[in-house]
């Protein structure tokens, strides 16, 4: 339908088309929406501060993109990767910060010109969440949802339990997927109905490819086989290949993204990390820990991070089981062709929420439980706006009991202990739901006031989860610091390439208190990026595996006693100590793993006491401007020079017998190098560091340089998608300009009643 005309009336005689909203009106309930969810999403920051700085965003992200962002500052677009930042800069490969993506570069400048880390960071969660909740409204509204029920859910939908505590607190690429999802299935959707140009649904699916999370990888999938089905039944034939043609488009990005991480992954940690398909049990919820989805006291059973689940992991929304007694179920039958896409979806997402523990790159299932919540909360809505049924009151209310009653059963069996907060929980459904009934039963159709009083009783139950659970403690507390300029001023004492050992584990899991006044001394993950340090030690989940066993350090750059003892190892090829090799400058390491390990000549003690030891160099190593560290016997070197971060130049009076270069970088797929123009192979040694061999008998200029692996592949294979939209952006947009009926277009249904 275009925005002025309405499709006619097919089914039901008390039923009508639903309209576009023009003028102000139109924008009343999605900035109603925007901005409930902003300001709810202040309740957990403004309660605990770092409630959004668990995990991964405190130890990862959050630093990681203060750090591309001062990439993109030096004008290093896109950040492939960071050589100094070691087994934790290789950001092709990792595919996880999104580095194509053109909206990250927006996250990493925000972030690189902050002053308060932990500020920034809830800025950018926010606007997310946000973003997520639009699009949520947007397929409510595009399935047929009446505005004030499509508001209801996508207020809701945000401060969902896995997608609050877990995606919103401590996986921030999953939350931006997420969001992604909605918005992608809302285009692509709109492209089968033939009411939007393909392109836009190119543009979105390839941010949502892009931003590299597998997940969104797989919402591109999923949702178009859903969406393909429906238009099969609904023998919209044309609008099926309009769908698969940029469906085909959207996956031509897929070998930019990920073929650097397939080609790398066989040197990766996690290669070695069990089968493809396995059960490990872990964030693996079964089947009846989903009946808990409008308990907001439910905490399943779930083997999660740090220990057993502690938050209400499935939580989704406190009206949905309560109102199933209420519901017109009529409407289903009428429109099962149309919302069989929907049904599709949901039922995949089901199906992998409660399936194995890991499929290939899909890991910890209990992900998927927000987008089967998604499908759930969207077919919700369209019921909601039917109205409720006023008929047999006294059954259905005891019914909705009952319901209330039997989940918070369930709560309270899971933790007999918290009875009183289980009790409060019940308590709190029983008044919001009775509330809601009790308005509908009296007033029917003022359903903005209803659409108000649900929107009111999330953010209730919201207080009362953020009351009860506090910040999400199934995931690894860290507690780092988040002023930038004091940080910096703190280890500013920490000159040239750093490099630390120490183990933290045991404060975190024990002494948390500790552990943060340990931040003193010492910074885990990624926070030395932040501090200014050149520091070996970064978080990766791609870390190379040989580089890591060497130092015996965890993917989030804290290290076993074994790794200090190592760095004063001599390489098997150079002859000189790794330390030398890596051109470390400053060693850093808790007193402990120091003990029985003699300090090597030509380093000195800066500071030492009962929290740290921290060492120096005392002379400079050669080629200073340079990741050179070490020729070979008989290779005359004039000079070396980093070039720029991804190009090393060597200057060779004489190359003798041959032999090797070796260059303090790890030698990740994608290095190549040639002497005066002539490839010259590229190798690791044993640790995985980068090396050049050079024939004998040769001199000239040594260029070594970095470029993704498939890098020509990926862009060639951009290139025809991107040519391909915009050919079906074409044909589509002169298919427009004729006059004739949209093709394969589904009416949207929904109860003649109006708002108050």
């Amino acid at each position: 339908m275009t925005t002025t005309e309405t499709a006619p009336v097919r089914r039901a005689p008390a039923r009508r088309a639903v309209t576009v909203t023009r003028g102000r009106g139109r924008w009343l309930w999605p900035l109603a929406v925007a901005l409930v969810t902003a300001a709810y999403a202040c309740i957990p920051y403004f309660a605990h501060p770092y409630f959004f700085q668990r995990g991964d965003t405190a130890a990862q992200f959050a630093p990681t993109w203060f750090n591309l962002g001062e990439m993109v500052r030096s004008g290093q677009w896109p950040p492939w990767l960071d050589p100094d930042a070691w087994a934790g800069g290789n950001y092709a490969a990792e595919a996880l910060y999104g580095i194509y993506n053109p909206l990250n570069i927006l996250v990493w400048l925000w972030m690189s010109a902050a002053s308060d880390l932990m500020f920034a960071t809830f800025v950018v969660k926010l606007v997310v969440l946000v973003a997520l909740a639009l699009g949520a409204y947007l397929l409510a509204r595009e399935y047929g949802a009446a505005e004030w029920a499509a508001a209801v859910v996508a207020t809701a939908l945000p401060f969902s339990g896995f997608t609050l505590y877990w995606d919103a607190g401590s996986w921030p690429s999953g939350l931006m997927a997420f969001a992604y999802a909605t918005w992608l299935w809302w285009v692509l959707r709109r492209c089968l109905r033939g009411v939007t140009n393909p392109f836009w649904g190119f543009l979105v699916g390839v941010l949502t490819v892009t931003q590299g999370n597998p997940y969104g990888t797989l919402v591109v999938v999923v949702v178009g086989f859903g969406l393909v089905v429906e238009g099969l039944l609904s023998r919209n034939r044309g609008g099926v290949i309009r769908l698969v043609l940029t469906g085909l488009c959207i996956a031509a990005f897929l070998p930019l993204v990920f073929l650097p991480l397939v080609e790398t992954a066989d040197l990766a940690v996690r290669s070695q990390q069990g089968a493809l398909i396995e059960n490990s049990g872990k964030l693996r919820p079964g089947i009846g820990d989903l009946f808990g989805l409008s308990s907001p006291t439910f905490v399943p059973d779930i083997r999660a991070i740090t220990g057993p689940m502690r938050v209400p992991a499935t939580y989704l929304f406190w009206l949905v089981l309560p109102l199933l007694p209420w519901l017109r179920y009529a409407m289903l039958r009428e429109r099962a062709r149309e919302l069989s896409g929907l049904g599709v979806i949901t039922v995949v997402y089901l199906a992998l929420t409660v399936g194995p523990s890991k499929l290939w790159l899909f890991r910890w299932p209990l992900r998927l439980v927000e987008y089967t919540w998604l499908g759930l909360a969207v077919l919700f809505a369209v019921l909601l706006s039917q109205g409720l049924q006023r008929t047999h009151v006294r059954a259905r209310a005891l019914g909705s009991l009952a319901i209330v009653l039997g989940a918070g059963y369930l709560a309270w069996a899971q933790r007999p202990a918290a009875a009183h907060q289980v009790a409060a929980g019940v308590v709190l459904v029983i008044v919001l739901v009775g509330a809601v009934l009790a308005w509908a039963h009296w007033r029917e159709k003022a359903t903005a006031v209803f659409a108000a009083m649900c929107i009111l009783g999330t953010g209730a139950v919201l207080g009362l989860q953020i009351h009860t659970f506090g910040e999400n403690a199934s995931s690894r507390y860290w507690h780092l610091p988040r002023d930038v300029a004091a940080m910096q001023e703190r280890f500013g004492d920490r000159d040239g390439r750093v490099m630390q050992f120490a183990d933290l584990k045991p404060l975190q899991k024990k002494h948390p208190r500790e552990l943060v006044r340990a931040w003193d001394t010492f910074l885990p993950g990624s926070m030395y990026q932040v501090a200014g340090v050149d520091a070996v030690n970064a978080y990766t989940g791609m870390g190379m595996r040989v580089f890591n066993r060497h130092f015996c350090m965890e993917y989030d750059g804290l290290t076993q006693p074994c790794g200090y003892a190592n760095l004063w190892r001599k390489s098997a090829v150079a002859g000189v100590p790794v330390a030398d090799l890596m051109k470390i400058d400053t060693v850093v390491v808790q007193p402990e793993m120091a003990v029985g390990v003699e300090i090597p000549d030509g380093w000195t003690i800066a500071e030492q006491n009962d929290a740290v030891l921290v060492l120096t160099r005392d002379e400079p190593l050669p080629w200073s401007d340079s990741r050179l560290s070490w020729a070979a016997d008989g290779i005359e070197v004039e000079s070396a020079e980093t070039v720029e971060p991804l190009h090393e130049q060597v200057d060779i009076s004489d190359t003798g017998e041959g032999g090797q270069l070796i260059f303090a970088a790890l030698g990740w797929p994608g290095w190549q190098a040639e002497l005066d123009g002539k490839p010259v192979k590229v190798s690791r040694t044993k640790i995985g560091m980068l090396m050049v061999d050079v024939p004998a008998g040769s001199s000239g200029t040594l260029d070594v340089t970095y470029r993704p692996p498939g890098l020509n592949v990926g862009l060639a294979a951009a290139g025809l998608g991107t040519i391909g939209a915009l050919a079906l952006g074409l044909v589509d947009w002169r298919r427009r300009r004729r006059p004739r009926p949209d093709e394969g277009a589904i009416p949207h249904v929904v109860e003649d009643r109006p708002s108050e």
